[in-house]
């Protein structure tokens, strides 16, 4: 059944948000003020999903995309970049005070112009063809480019769709002043290895070193097959001058960094205070701080392999830096923090749902001095923010 509609708002999705019998419906890539024909595609019992049928009235913030996929990971594509930037900065605003009731300061979202080509890696589904999942399901969506990376990878992606993929499943490109990648299968890599300076296939080491190397501000870092780098270089150097910041500088104060990752962080404070305790469960990412430590001449930074929940019990921090995954911070996590009391801490995080819900549990004993957005995944839905608490 068709239906005449009127966009509302976006969702925190990006998707649109229409009203059909006073039940809402999520219509992906329809924009605010636009008018529509849809078709329901999936009639839940509290709300619908639905598909442009016919544009009937465009919004002025609409453009024509580079990208031409429908259903990709480029969630707000078709609307211009301010728009993006104001979509995103009401959204944190929103999504904060809804679940935290505490309407923390916000500043303006941080951005630059780069909104293609920013990412540093890619992860591609394998039918035959590389390509993504579509939206929030497993439709395999073919791909000859993505215009998130580079051109070096977009030919690599030219080429890997010339093979027989029929045996690889999965195929991850890492691009820095090197290029990896890591296939999950097997399939003849002849027309890529000159391409590439690192390949793995199966978690074996097939041609090059088992990392490939990057600059951040004044470090040299290596980036192994497995560890966490952010995806969007400039930014990320952006967004931990902020944290930094927001720790104050004092060279008497110990810092303890949860899911340290590769380290990057940890050893950017180290020139800012006494001494820096890394703690990251991923064993290569570990061993890759530690290179990247030792590379540097660093001294006064410590890493530690293990489960930060666990670990943080044996420790004490004047101030904690928290990078955790998407789904934030655990109970216990919270709980632990609480106990070594520290006078700062700041959390970054790419889920402002996950981060509202815990910063209403450490609100209980920290005032949320200041959170700011930062721009690190233009044309997509995503957006990181890193906040700044002080004990009471």
């Amino acid at each position: 059944m068709k239906h005449e509609v009127k966009c509302l708002r976006l969702d925190d999705k990006g998707r649109g948000i229409v009203q059909i019998n006073n039940k809402i419906t999520f219509v992906r890539n329809l924009l605010p003020t636009e008018e529509a024909t849809i078709q329901i595609i999936n009639n839940k019992k509290k709300y619908a999903e639905a598909k442009i049928i016919n544009l009937t009235k465009e919004s002025k913030d609409r453009i024509k995309p580079k990208c031409p996929y429908q259903n990709c990971g480029c969630h707000l594509k078709y609307l211009n970049y301010k728009a993006q930037l104001e979509y995103k900065q009401n959204k944190v605003k929103d999504i904060l005070n809804k679940f935290t009731k505490i309407n923390p300061k916000i500043n303006n979202i941080v951005y630059d112009n780069n909104i293609n080509h920013y990412r540093n890696k890619i992860t591609l589904k394998v039918n035959n063809k590389v390509g993504y999942y579509t939206n929030e399901s497993h439709e395999f969506l073919p791909i000859n480019r993505c215009e998130l990376v580079s051109e070096k990878i977009n030919e690599l992606i030219n080429i890997l769709n010339k093979e027989d993929l029929s045996k690889v499943k999965e195929i991850t490109i890492k691009e820095f002043e090197k290029i990896m990648i890591i296939i999950d299968g097997k399939m003849n890599i002849e027309n890529i290895k000159d391409k590439v300076d690192t390949i793995y296939i199966n978690n074996t080491l097939i041609k090059g070193k088992p990392f490939i190397k990057t600059k951040l501000k004044d470090l040299k870092l290596n980036v192994s097959k497995d560890s966490f780098f952010q995806i969007n270089k400039n930014m990320t150097e952006k967004l931990y001058d902020i944290a930094i910041n927001y720790l104050n500088e004092n060279p008497n104060k110990t810092v303890l960094d949860l899911y340290c990752g590769t380290g990057t962080i940890s050893l950017l404070l180290s020139k800012y205070f006494k001494k820096v305790i890394g703690i990251e469960i991923n064993k290569e990412a570990i061993k890759c701080a530690n290179e990247n430590k030792k590379q540097n001449n660093i001294t006064n930074v410590e890493f530690i392999c293990g489960d930060a929940g666990k670990e943080i019990k044996k420790l004490k921090a004047d101030l904690i830096i928290v990078d955790p995954p998407r789904s934030g911070l655990t109970q216990e996590g919270i709980e632990d923090i609480l106990k070594i009391n520290p006078e700062i801490m700041v959390y970054i995080s790419c889920d402002p749902i996950t981060l509202a819900r815990d910063l209403k549990i450490l609100n209980q004993k920290y005032n949320i001095e200041e959170v700011t957005p930062v721009e690190m995944f233009p044309n997509t839905y995503h957006i990181e923010n890193v906040v700044k608490l002080k004990r009471r």
